[in-house]
């Protein structure tokens, strides 16, 4: 092992002119040195490039890159091009308006470098930049006897800068992120990793700050189809992929999940949403063992029915894959 190896930190951005520069002083500030910062830009109308010039005038181990046009858009697709980028043994994911505190990285290292474990996860704290306050833990636990379980049901729970994870255990499992979703991409992520039944360190110190702003806070799922269909399609891409290793409880969960989704798509999400939204729900029953299916399956058709005043006529839809 080498003494001090390359840490990857890969940040996606668009239109965060006025948070990025704080988010990258953070990590200047870290008391492990030897990491490089890949930012890809999703495009920009900002002054993103100017911010960012002059960071990579300032320190070499700060990168910037454009997605290519190749590529969807979106910030699955521009971490997964920085990652195929980077040339750390270790990679950290991170977001372009969150604060990455001064230890994350020195910690992380110093566990995994003992070869024990393939990814470490730290605490995050939510901070709240209307109210300039801190607002506690994002969540309270994060390990678990039954992580996979657990964290479907958001008993554990962490988000995408808060592990550090070894570069070679992510290629050799073939982990990338989803560049189809718009929402849920790291519940899907992580839910794909505890699939494995890998173990994993954690650390109860806080290692990074989760800031909340009005861009980040206002986009509500309901306001646009395209995540609101995300979020039903990871639901039911996990109950479906995942059958054989999740229990009973966690089954029915994702469904009570799935059938709360159709309920707001009703006044909120265009026909076509709902008719999608219905048919991820009707093909959810086959995996779990629900007695109250029957009358779920008759008050949706009736909700359906209500509101198209149509016969319900469902044609195969493409799942993401």
């Amino acid at each position: 092992m080498q003494e001090h190896p390359l840490v990857s930190i890969i940040i996606p951005t668009y239109n965060r002119a006025n948070l990025i520069g704080e988010t990258l002083d953070s990590v200047l500030a870290q008391t492990y040195t030897n990491w490089e910062c890949i930012v890809v830009d999703d495009g920009s109308t900002d002054t993103t490039d100017d911010v960012l010039a002059a960071y990579v005038e300032k320190d070499s181990r700060f990168q910037y890159h454009h997605r290519p046009n190749n590529r969807p858009k979106g910030a699955n697709a521009c971490r997964n091009y920085g990652f195929e980028l980077s040339e750390g043994e270790y990679v950290n994911w991170f977001d372009d308006d969150d604060l990455m505190l001064s230890h994350k990285l020195h910690e992380g290292v110093k566990e995994l470098e003992k070869g024990l474990f393939n990814f470490m996860i730290c605490q995050s704290e939510m901070y709240s930049l209307k109210e300039n306050r801190t607002k506690g833990l994002r969540c309270q636990k994060l390990v678990s006897q039954n992580p996979l379980n657990d964290y479907i049901q958001f008993k554990i729970f962490w988000l995408t800068g808060a592990p550090l994870w070894k570069k070679k255990f992510l290629i050799k499992n073939k982990i990338y992120f989803n560049e189809k979703l718009y929402q849920s991409q790291d519940y899907d992520y992580h839910i794909r990793i505890l699939a494995l039944g890998e173990s994993y360190k954690t650390s109860d110190r806080i290692g990074v700050m989760i800031r909340e702003h009005e861009k980040n806070m206002s986009n509500s799922i309901v306001d646009n189809h395209h995540k609101f269909l995300s979020n039903v399609i990871v639901r039911f891409l996990v109950l479906k992929n995942y059958n054989h290793l999740i229990s009973q409880e966690t089954k029915r969960y994702l469904f009570t999940i799935l059938y709360q989704y159709f309920l707001k798509s009703v006044g909120s999400q265009d026909l076509g949403t709902r008719m999608k939204t219905y048919s991820y729900v009707i093909r959810s029953l086959i995996y779990v063992n629900n007695p109250l299916q029957s009358k779920l399956l008759a008050s949706v058709k009736w909700f359906l029915g209500t509101i198209t005043k149509k016969s319900i006529y469902l044609k195969p839809l493409k799942i993401l894959i």
